[in-house]
């Protein structure tokens, strides 16, 4: 019976929403199979951290502080030995930019094989199937080693999971693990920014070239805050210098599965659209009614965006008012 270990990304004393969804979605593969859990998370947490999580199994909770922004390497001697003392067959790590950097460290140490992007299927298949050059491909992969590593975002996770069981919290200590000022912490820059990842949201409102300048995006702005949502950007609006590199989304930027997807001025280059390909609901606002763009679309307007938006924002707050 295949056993996996789960990490739990914390963030401010929070789990991060990518992890809370790998977690939900092991459980309900775990739930079909007959297979069996468990979860490490390290740093304080918040009392209510762990309420989002559902299933059977037991998450080690490591209080230390430094736990909280802990190196690739501690982790790897912390998460090695759980795995050898639970017998796991399998780590599942959430596709945030520390679980990238994370599974690649955990991969060598255990000599396992690092599945990444995979299309489907379940923990233990066979196969992993992987879509490659811009999503023009998809290609198969057998892993080899005993141990696999999963790296999942949230387009694996998107099935929801009803269980009105909760894991079991206990106490790791991770002191042993602990080497002096190895990858000692100098210091932790914080940005200031309030707005929600766009990696984590339901709601995208992105904006390209076609927007015509940066102020353009104050528009945007107003119509993620009403839905939601957060704005996402092309890569030439980034390249512009419109919107910052945390935003773009695509290829060379962040890959998003958003229950809702609004693309404003995006031609639809196939870089672009190998990072929204997750999204449940596509809206496309074009002025060019053969941009690439609508053909993933679910829905699209052919318009000006300095037109359609404004529009667009008048319906929604019409909507909430009536609320």
């Amino acid at each position: 019976m295949a056993h996996y270990l789960v990490f739990l990304e914390q963030r401010g004393g929070c789990i991060s929403k990518v992890s809370v969804d790998t977690w939900n979605r092991v459980q309900q593969q775990a739930a079909q199979e007959g297979e069996s859990v468990s979860g490490f998370v390290g740093g304080p947490l918040k009392p209510t951290a762990l309420g989002e999580l559902y299933g059977n199994g037991t998450i080690y909770h490591a209080q230390d502080e430094a736990l909280s922004l802990p190196s690739e390497t501690l982790l790897c001697r912390i998460l090695s030995a759980l795995v050898a003392e639970e017998g796991c067959t399998g780590i599942v790590i959430g596709a945030t930019a520390a679980g990238r950097r994370l599974a690649p460290y955990l991969a060598e140490t255990l000599h396992a094989s690092l599945l990444g992007g995979c299309a489907g299927g379940s923990l233990h298949s066979e196969l992993c199937r992987r879509y490659i050059y811009s999503g023009l491909v998809l290609a198969a992969y057998r892993p080899e080693a005993s141990i696999r590593i999963f790296l999942q975002g949230r387009e694996q996770s998107r099935r929801s999971f009803f269980s009105t069981d909760r894991p079991h919290c206990v106490s790791f200590d991770a002191s042993p693990f602990f080497v002096p000022h190895e990858n000692l912490l100098i210091r932790s820059v914080t940005s200031g920014n309030s707005r929600k990842s766009i990696a984590e949201s339901a709601i995208i409102v992105a904006g390209g070239r076609g927007m015509g300048g940066k102020d353009q995006f104050v528009l945007l702005e107003e119509l993620a805050s009403l839905l939601g949502g957060s704005v996402g950007a092309s890569r030439s609006a980034v390249d512009e210098g419109w919107r910052p590199h945390s935003d773009q989304i695509g290829q060379t930027g962040k890959a998003v599965a958003p229950d809702l997807y609004i693309a404003c001025g995006i031609s639809g280059a196939v870089q672009h659209l190998a990072g929204l390909s997750s999204a449940r609901t596509v809206v496309a606002v074009n002025s060019d009614p053969h941009a690439p763009v609508f053909d993933a679309a679910d829905y699209g307007i052919v318009g000006d965006v300095r037109e359609v938006i404004p529009a667009f924002i008048g319906a929604v707050k019409e909507v909430l008012q009536k609320k």
